[in-house]
């Protein structure tokens, strides 16, 4: 059973998947980590990133492995888990997943997933590209500012200065990129469920898709 769940930033997928794999007893793929961890591999390197054909050649020689249980990811057989979060990494990691070469990579990373059992896997074309059939499909959203809000309160948690208008304006500009860009654009497969986020708890919404689920009800979320 291969359960996708896309949407933009702060709209809650990733709370969600790990606690939708947690209560089913199923993998769960944070499909953003392996694009963090090539980012801050690229960086490491000093690699151009304006420069395609370096980053290219750099993409094609490295090998990645996932650790699913763990959630770990390692390049060349280096554990770079602990600096997918790094700020220089989050800053370019946008840029870094639009790319073909770096997609088609992961793509097929994450397509063997499933040789591991039934997966929650979360991202922004887990529905439309990685797994076109997959059994489930859910897309979440929630209102720009309800976003902005989450992913600063999640940034203070952290302990990180800065201020609402500047995180709201960042995610605004992430969605612009990413429902914008060429390769594996952000949005909704035709066939995903969409579920507004905007006024439910995590519980909530995670115990909605499990009703789904278990009723087998792919038409509506009531």
């Amino acid at each position: 059973m291969i359960i996708a769940i896309d949407g933009p930033s702060g709209c809650g997928k990733t709370s969600t998947a790990k606690l939708l794999s947690k209560k089913l007893g199923i993998n769960y793929c944070d499909s953003g980590i392996l694009y963090r961890s090539i980012t801050f591999y690229l960086i490491s390197q000093k690699i151009n990133l304006d420069d395609l054909a370096a980053v290219k050649k750099e993409v094609l020689s490295i090998e990645i492995e996932y650790d699913i249980l763990r959630n770990r990811v390692f390049i060349n057989r280096k554990n770079v888990t602990e600096f997918t979060r790094l700020p220089k990494v989050t800053v370019s990691v946008s840029k870094v997943s639009s790319m073909k070469i770096v997609r088609d990579k992961l793509i097929n990373i994450q397509r063997d997933l499933i040789n591991s059992g039934d997966i929650v896997i979360d991202g922004r074309d887990i529905g439309t590209t990685v797994f076109p059939n997959a059994d489930y499909k859910f897309y979440l959203d929630a209102t720009l500012k309800i976003r902005a809000k989450r992913r600063f309160n999640q940034l203070k948690n952290k302990k990180v200065e800065i201020d609402y208008k500047t995180v709201l304006q960042m995610i605004k500009d992430r969605d612009d990129f990413d429902r914008s860009r060429v390769n594996s654009p952000l949005c909704k497969a035709a066939d995903a469920l969409l579920l507004d986020t905007t006024n439910l708890t995590l519980e909530s919404q995670v115990n909605k898709i499990i009703a789904i689920i278990v009723n087998t009800n792919k038409n509506e979320v009531r």
